[in-house]
């Protein structure tokens, strides 16, 4: 860590930074009386090995995602909801209308002759609390006809529009009508952040900052592999579609936007329905539009072993058609072993195979199963091109047992957070002995081990899921400080055993009966111990500092750069001990780093070189509100 430092009483001086002023305007002439100002140059090496590989899967795109992923909000919102234009009648009444190429309806009210004319709604942000950004969304529509706001603000406006109106979180947005030679599109809500510049940007700087840590982005989810019904190219959601929370998934065109932009390699599920047709145009798609210095790693569908998806029972009947014997899902396995060789050889006839990173993925829990499926794929009957295999990938989730075990025990009323911790540590050795299990058999057929998904599987299944008794438990479990060590212990027995990509899932994602599956709850939860846990024990790996320089010290605070540890400290000068809470924000605003109240240490590992502020609350002096500034070049 090398830092260089300077002095400037009671002014903030940093107008050179044109992203900083956009984000905080009032910081050039924010003056904080009889306080300093420390500034600080941190570097690091950009180039550093990656010693620990991690992935992340993206949570789907849904309007009820608190993963803001676009600038535009309306590029999440829900699908088209009909309802009477008289408003009488459901809420839904699950009509359809015509709808040109971008999804917008022809005409509004539609009348079919039948039903009750129709017109047309939508939902944006729902339910997400505090995860919507509150303030002044810019309104942009074309077209001719009326469009009705309700729910986070009350409005009716008359298109085509382009406006400024404050929002408090959910939007259901309402076409009233809409003129046939002129209907209403290209719709946009952009967050009131991106009002001036989502033209030139298309995803959140806060989503960009948190993908920039991975190595590889896993879309299976964005690609709503499970259950997918899309099976011709034709039927892919388009890049103009109006909103990219469809049942086809993401738009293409986004995912290449997405990895182009960081420089990350994409992880892409092939719809177990998808046609050769679709796999080569596909294969076309990406080779002229994702970066040539990208790795693209393949995997048939998800889980295809799973008997809860709707890919187990059609790749069961698909191999029936085949005329593939044995049990359904002897049957599946077979099936899997087949696309995975037709995928690999479709792609392999455009790409250079050093591109691609062919998986086959199978179920952690099972490593007899792993090795059949290995084994299918190796058997020309099923693979006549003789196809290889890169790796082996599988999910060996902890803790997934513990919450029905708590049930069958009758222990939902009594146990404690503690208690819970412990059997999820205690969980550990079954998801390491897994782990070991499938090295084996990849390494007895040269492969890779690597993961595609895993974490921690608090959650309960079957009648389990509507108690909400346990629900509380299990998601109090989640948030006690004492994951962050779980996870350490988890990822550095993964990386120091087996070492290979681990693909954690997932990013963000609200915990709720369902389960905790997110590293973080919500884009602002960065205090989160799971992902507190990544940071120190997976992130921190994949960079270098460079060196260091000396303490830091004005007329209240004294800063202690330890390059051992990447932390700087800091202390009071007149050696009192008020109770500090430091908080580090980068150069967009968003906060990277934030300690509890009464830490006087904040780990500034895994930072890239650039600005950074840090606020230091002293809740002890007379203006309690009044924070410190620390500027960090």
């Amino acid at each position: 860590m090398v830092f260089t430092s300077f002095v400037r009483k009671n002014r903030i001086a940093i107008n050179h930074n044109p992203n900083f002023m956009k984000r905080l305007p009032s910081l050039p002439t924010w003056t904080i009386p009889g306080l300093g100002v420390l500034c600080l140059l941190l570097l690091t090496d950009g180039n550093a090995q990656v010693e620990r590989p991690i992935g992340i899967n993206f949570s789907g795109v849904h309007d009820y995602s608190t993963e803001l992923v676009f600038t535009d909000a309306f590029k999440q919102a829900r699908t088209w909801i009909t309802f009477n234009a008289d408003g009488s009648g459901p809420w839904s009444t699950g009509g359809s209308i015509p709808l040109n190429e971008q999804g917008y309806p022809l005409r509004i009210p539609y009348d079919d002759g039948v039903n009750p004319p129709q017109a047309i709604r939508t939902l944006m942000l729902w339910d997400i609390g505090d995860a919507a950004p509150t303030g002044m969304y810019r309104l942009v529509a074309e077209g001719t006809g009326t469009i009705q706001l309700r729910f986070g603000l009350n409005a009716t406006l008359q298109c085509p529009v382009d406006t400024l109106l404050y929002t408090e979180g959910q939007v259901a947005l309402e076409i009233l009508a809409s003129e046939e030679g002129d209907p209403i599109r290209n719709i946009q809500f952009i967050y009131p952040d991106y009002v001036d510049t989502y033209q030139e940007k298309t995803f959140t700087d806060e989503f960009l900052a948190f993908a920039t840590d991975f190595q590889v982005f896993r879309f299976m989810d964005w690609l709503r592999t499970n259950g997918a019904t899309i099976s011709s190219w034709s039927d892919r959601t388009p890049g103009d579609y109006y909103s990219q929370s469809q049942s086809n998934g993401v738009a293409w065109e986004y995912i290449v936007e997405l990895c182009n932009l960081l420089e990350k390699d994409p992880w892409i599920c092939i719809p177990h329905r998808a046609d050769d047709n679709y796999i080569s145009e596909l294969a076309q798609f990406l080779d002229e539009n994702l970066a040539e210095d990208l790795t693209l790693y393949l995997e048939y569908s998800n889980e295809v072993w799973n008997g809860q998806f709707l890919q187990n029972s059609e790749a069961a009947q698909f191999a029936a058609d085949l005329g593939y014997t044995g049990e359904s899902w002897e049957r599946t396995w077979k099936y899997t072993a087949k696309r995975s060789a037709d995928i690999f050889r479709l792609f392999s006839e455009v790409f250079e195979d050093e591109r691609l990173v062919k998986i086959i993925p199978s179920q952690a829990a099972n490593s007899w199963l792993s090795n059949q499926i290995i084994t299918f794929f190796n058997d020309p009957f099923y693979n006549p091109s003789e196809e290889s295999a890169d790796a082996l990938a599988i999910a060996p989730y902890f803790a997934g047992r513990v919450a029905n075990d708590i049930v069958d025990e009758g222990l939902v009323a009594s146990i404690t957070t503690a208690e819970i911790i412990e059997r999820m540590e205690n969980s550990l050795e079954e998801s390491y002995n897994w782990m070991s299990a499938n090295a084996e058999v990849a390494n007895q057929h040269a492969l890779r081990l690597m993961t595609y998904e895993g974490g921690q599987h608090l959650v309960g299944t079957g009648a389990s899921v509507n108690n909400d008794a346990l629900t509380e438990k299990l998601v109090t479990a989640n948030r006690d400080a004492a994951m962050q060590d779980l996870y350490c212990q988890y990822f550095d027995h993964w990386y120091e055993t087996h070492g290979d990509l681990f693909a954690n899932f997932s990013s963000h994602y609200r915990a709720n009966r369902y389960g905790s599956w997110g590293i973080k709850e919500t884009m602002q939860d960065v205090e989160n111990p799971k992902y507190l846990g990544l940071q120190e024990c997976v992130v921190s790996y994949n960079f270098e500092v460079t060196g260091v320089g000396e303490a830091l010290q004005n007329d209240q605070y004294t800063i202690f750069p330890n390059p051992s540890q990447d932390i700087i400290r800091v202390s009071q000068v007149d050696g009192s001990e008020s109770v500090l809470h430091l908080t580090l924000v980068d150069a967009f605003g968003r906060v990277v780093r934030q300690t509890r109240p009464g830490s006087q240490s904040l780990s500034v590992v895994g930072l890239a070189a650039g600005w950074y502020v840090l606020l230091i609350d002293d809740t002890q002096r007379e203006s309690r509100a009044r924070k410190r500034v620390l500027v960090l070049e």
